[in-house]
């Protein structure tokens, strides 16, 4: 009786023993599954300037202005929607939506046509996407600010612009990624916007004005 009631012993030791150990692997920073966020390492993406305010209309002509930017990571674009010809700057999105989904980054994308509302309804965008419109002096200020970070030819007033703006959590512009041509612009984005979720856009501020002279 008693060599058994040992033997029970010696086994209930183990099993709390494994699931110690279990659980301390799981905690371990290089465990794979690990919930702290893959992306804190890298540095914060620059500040470029601030959009300017704004206020505009969208698909059922409700008001969108600055303030709806604000507490979100917003990802904009100025060229015309993905149903215009052509529009193969859209493909990639919804994998990097995707991507970002995994990491539980939250991002919300924003058509910004130049033209003016149309007289008949639009089609609404697809993948919960939200489309503004008459947005040609918004479109401008966002061109000033990325002159200094993307080609010139991606600026040529022939073509539509079709750079994605990524705006942080207090209307800052972050970063400008042409995801035709630049086959990091993805990576970037995704590694910028999981910064930015997790440092916020308050630290970055800060450390460009005390690096001020």
């Amino acid at each position: 009786m008693f060599a058994a009631l040992g033997a029970m012993g010696l086994t209930v030791c183990a099993l709390s023993c494994g699931a110690i150990m279990l659980v301390l692997d799981f905690a371990r920073p290089d465990s794979q599954d690990t919930t702290a966020h893959p992306l804190t390492s890298t540095p914060p993406p620059p500040l470029y300037g601030q959009l300017p305010p704004f206020t505009l209309r969208d698909d059922l002509g409700a008001p969108f202005d600055t303030r709806q930017l604000r507490g979100h990571l917003s990802l904009l674009q100025f060229a015309s929607g993905p149903e215009g010809a052509g529009a193969h700057h859209f493909e990639s999105l919804p994998g990097i939506q995707a991507r970002l989904k995994v990491l539980g980054v939250p991002l919300q994308v924003v058509l910004v046509e130049s033209r003016p509302v149309p007289p008949s309804d639009p089609s609404p965008p697809s993948h919960g996407w939200r489309r503004l419109w008459d947005g040609a002096e918004l479109e401008s200020s966002a061109r000033r600010l990325g002159q200094a970070v993307l080609p010139d030819d991606v600026f040529t007033r022939e073509q539509a612009w079709t750079a994605w703006v990524l705006v942080d959590q207090a209307g800052g512009v972050r970063g400008f990624y042409d995801l035709i041509h630049d086959t990091t612009a993805a990576g970037r984005l995704v590694e910028d916007a999981g910064c930015l979720l997790t440092c916020g856009p308050i630290a970055v501020i800060a450390t460009l004005t005390t690096q001020a002279p």
